[in-house]
């Protein structure tokens, strides 16, 4: 499935490990670089959600697609499974006619058009059983699905390896405090068990 762009609609309300518990891991007892470790933590956190392809922290997500496909399937699992969080979109843009000047409109598909699979990884929209998807406008971000994405709404909700695993790049960088760091002649900008620790996170073909 191909799709024309992926946007945050709203960003984790926390990050997957705090301030305290990165200052903790890091050793460090005064604040002056509070804000600085801060900035570190979400530098961290994205890296780890674009290694892994994965949402942590609950965060709300826009795909936007040209056409409706056989079915969505939703990038950065795993999509919300209870709670508030659950809610999803789809809305698409109608054809406003011959009139090369009218406007196109937007609407929402019912939510009883269209069956969410949110147990599959990556998650997956569908149509009803023999439903088919609505004729839309024929042009670019025509189609929009909005939907909640992460393991939960605090960071200990994160498996404990990814929790580890940024606390560990989150030291790296805030020990080196440069791009890359020289290992012999190779360098290495993000150490090895940082990768190996979210590996343990991936499976399947979606890896």
């Amino acid at each position: 499935m191909r799709y024309r762009s992926l946007t945050t609609e709203t960003a984790p309300a926390v990050e997957p490990v705090s301030v305290s518990e990165a200052k903790q891991h890091l050793r460090v007892d005064i604040d002056d670089d509070d804000t600085y470790i801060g900035s570190l933590i979400t530098a961290a956190r994205k890296y780890a959600e674009e290694y892994l392809d994965r949402a942590l922290v609950s965060q709300q997500l826009t795909l936007r697609m040209d056409t409706f496909p056989y079915e969505f399937e939703l990038p950065r699992p795993p999509m919300a499974t209870s709670g508030t969080l659950t809610a999803t979109a789809i809305t698409y843009a109608l054809d406003p006619g011959s009139a090369s000047t009218a406007t196109p409109t937007t609407t929402t598909l019912s939510a009883t058009s269209y069956r969410v699979d949110r147990d599959a990884t990556p998650g997956k929209i569908r149509t009803v059983y023999n439903g088919t998807w609505p004729s839309h406008l024929t042009d670019p971000n025509a189609v929009t699905v909005t939907w909640w994405a992460g393991y939960g709404a605090a960071g200990s909700d994160v498996p404990q390896a990814i929790r580890h695993a940024i606390l560990m790049l989150v030291a790296h960088l805030y020990e080196s405090r440069q791009a890359a760091v020289a290992t012999g002649a190779v360098p290495q900008d993000v150490p090895f068990g940082v990768k190996a620790l979210l590996d343990t996170c991936k499976w399947g073909s979606y890896a």
